[in-house]
C-alpha cells in the first residue's frame, strides 16, 4: 500500500504522483506506486501519462544519482581513516557474501588516508564474517603494528600488501583471494583468456607471477613488484589465486567479481569440451582500449558515470540490508 498523501485544491492525478516518488528512493517501488495511482484514477489515457511520468522520474532520479556519484567519487579522494576502516570491512564481508573466502587466509588491504607508510589489514584470526571496521589492524612497510590493535597478521598477507602498496603509489587498495575459478585459471598455462565481454576488460591488464612457494620471505617482494610492473593492476598468480588492486576501494573490490566471472566464464566454456569461439584481435584491441578509456577517470567530466562507485554503493545497501555490524 502506498503512503497516504492529502491531495490540496489544484493538484492533479500526475503532480501528486510524482510528489509521492520523491518520497520513495526505490525506484521499483516508486514505479509500482504510479501504477497504483493510476489505476486509482483511472487515467483515461493510461500509456501516456505513464510515459509522461517515467520521464519525470527518470529525470529525477539521474539528477540524483549524479549528485551521488559525484559526492562518491570525491570521497574517494578525501577519505579519513574511519571511512577507509568501514569500507575495507565491507569488502570482506562481501568476499565472505560471494563465497570466496577461504577460511582467513586470504587478505584485502587499503592505504591509510593521509599516510606514506601505513594500511589497514585483516587479522588472520577473525573470520570474514566477523570483521568489522574496529578490529582491522594498522601496519606500516617495515611490519610494525601501530596503533592498539595487536591482534595477529597472516606473514603472508604483510609480504604481498606492503610490498604493492610501497612500490605503487598510485594504487591504494590491494586484494588477494583464493576464489574458486580464479585459482582454477591460476593453473592454466594459457592463463585469462579474453572469451567474454567480461574478459575483455583484461585484455592486456594481467600480470603473471609464476609459484615459488609460500610468499613469507622478503626476497618474495622484489619478486611480486617486478611482476606487477608499473602499468598493470591486476595479477595471477600462477597455481595459488589473484591479485586485484585499485586507486580506490570500490575499484579493487569491483574488478575482483569481474576477474572472478571472467575466470567462471572461461572454465565453464572450457569444461564443454567444444571448440572455443574468441573474438577477432581487431575487435579486442578496438573494445578493451574503449573499455580503458571509459574507466580512465576524466577531471574535466564531473558528471562521469562512476561504475565502482555505483556499484559498491549498491553492495553496501545489501551488507546493511542483511548484517551492518561491519561498520562498528
Amino acid at each position: 500500500m502506498p503512503p497516504t498523501l492529502v491531495r490540496t485544491e489544484g493538484e492533479t492525478p500526475l503532480s501528486w504522483m510524482l510528489l509521492t516518488t520523491e518520497m520513495v528512493e526505490d525506484a521499483l517501488m516508486a514505479a509500482n506506486i504510479l501504477r497504483w495511482y493510476t489505476y486509482l484514477w483511472r487515467v483515461e489515457d493510461y500509456h501516456q501519462i505513464l510515459i509522461l511520468v517515467k520521464v519525470e522520474i527518470f529525470s529525477l532520479k539521474m539528477t540524483t544519482t549524479k549528485s551521488k556519484s559525484k559526492q562518491t567519487e570525491t570521497s574517494n579522494q578525501n577519505l579519513d581513516e574511519s571511512t577507509a576502516r568501514v569500507k575495507l570491512a565491507a569488502v570482506y564481508r562481501l568476499i565472505d557474501y560471494f563465497g570466496w573466502n577461504d577460511l582467513t587466509l586470504t587478505h584485502a588491504s587499503t592505504r591509510v588516508p593521509s599516510s606514506d607508510s601505513h594500511f589497514l589489514i585483516n587479522s588472520i584470526g577473525i573470520y570474514f564474517d566477523q570483521i568489522k571496521a574496529s578490529n582491522l589492524v594498522k601496519m606500516d612497510f617495515k611490519g610494525n603494528v601501530v596503533g592498539n590493535n595487536s591482534l595477529p597478521v597472516n606473514p603472508t598477507g604483510f609480504i604481498i600488501h606492503s610490498a604493492i602498496l610501497e612500490a605503487r603509489p598510485d594504487l591504494n587498495t590491494v586484494i588477494h583471494a583464493h576464489t574458486p575459478y580464479g585459482v582454477v585459471v591460476s593453473t592454466l598455462e594459457c592463463g585469462l583468456l579474453p572469451m567474454d565481454q567480461t574478459g575483455i576488460r583484461f585484455q592486456d591488464q594481467i600480470a603473471y607471477h609464476d609459484y615459488s612457494g609460500l610468499a613469507i620471505e622478503m626476497e618474495e617482494k622484489a619478486r611480486l613488484v617486478a611482476d606487477l610492473g608499473k602499468e598493470k593492476s591486476s595479477m595471477i598468480m600462477r597455481n595459488h589465486g589473484l591479485v586485484v588492486c585499485g586507486r580506490s576501494i570500490e575499484e579493487a573490490f569491483v574488478n575482483l567479481y569481474f576477474l572472478e566471472s571472467a575466470c567462471r566464464t572461461q572454465v565453464l566454456a572450457m569444461s564443454t569440451g567444444a571448440k572455443l569461439n574468441q573474438p577477432s584481435n581487431k575487435v579486442l584491441s578496438s573494445v578493451s582500449k574503449k573499455m580503458k578509456k571509459a574507466r580512465t577517470p576524466d577531471k574535466s567530466n564531473p558528471q562521469q558515470f562512476n561504475l565502482y562507485g555505483r556499484t559498491f554503493d549498491a553492495l553496501i545497501q545489501e551488507l546493511d540490508r542483511l548484517d551492518p555490524s561491519y561498520r562498528d
